[in-house]
């Protein structure tokens, strides 16, 4: 859900510049994400932000979060020690599997004077997609999110609605078709709002729909519920 940065190595400040190359100064520390971060379930890029003095490694503990061979490792300029900001993209697999997944990813700044630094990175993808209307109901388990449902409740006289979604890959939307027809049924990535006409409801009890929308593999069902008539509107 974080916005992707670009691959990059950038220096941001100089903390420290010393006439004699024999001081040293070192420092890391891991930027972004701050906390935990959430990746979509069918999100494929993702990124580390990080600052140090000194050589890295990056690894992974997770085959879902990969990091590219070009930064495995790499070698930092050393100007006078100054602080350089590195922006690593990460290769993200889609979560196909049901359910949360958390990966670790392991930033180790190294350098002279043996200085020898390590620290983490917590990343959560999500096994739904990012629906944001009809908005989630979230279930728990000990405090945390460990899933989503996605309910759009509708009067028996209404006529329209409105999907709303964001994806990574292109999309397809299926089912539906009894009461519940989405003007269409595919579309690119990105941000997105999907039309639907919905027929009255001529009867007094409640109907129900399902739709499943899928991208990039991935796929997340939503119901439309609509209540009966009333006998008054008959």
């Amino acid at each position: 859900m974080r916005r992707l940065i670009l691959p990059c190595l950038a220096l941001v400040a100089t903390l420290f510049t010393a006439c004699n190359k024999e001081s040293y100064y070192h420092t890391m520390g891991i930027q972004i994400p701050q906390g935990v971060a959430l990746i979509d379930a069918d999100q494929t890029l993702d990124s580390v932000v990080f600052n140090t003095t000194d050589n890295f490694q990056l690894s992974s503990n997770a085959e879902w979060l990969i990091v590219p061979d070009s930064m495995l490792s790499g070698k930092i300029p050393n100007y006078y020690h100054m602080v350089w900001v590195v922006n690593s993209p990460l290769v993200v697999t889609p979560n196909t599997t049901g359910k949360m997944r958390t990966a670790q990813l392991t930033v180790r700044c190294f350098g002279e004077d043996d200085w020898d630094q390590s620290s983490v990175a917590t990343y959560h993808q999500l096994h739904w997609l990012d629906i944001t209307h009809p908005s989630p109901n979230y279930a728990y388990k000990d405090g945390a999110i460990t899933d989503a449902a996605f309910v759009m409740t509708d009067s028996a006289t209404q006529v329209t609605d409105t999907l709303r979604f964001n994806v990574h890959g292109k999309w397809t939307l299926t089912g539906g078709g009894n009461f519940v027809h989405p003007v269409v049924a595919e579309g690119e990535p990105g941000t997105q709002k999907v039309g639907l006409a919905i027929d009255p409801n001529p009867n007094t009890t409640e109907r129900q729909e399902q739709m499943v929308l899928t991208s990039n593999g991935v796929s997340t069902t939503i119901t439309v519920k609509q209540a009966g008539r009333k006998e008054s509107e008959k």
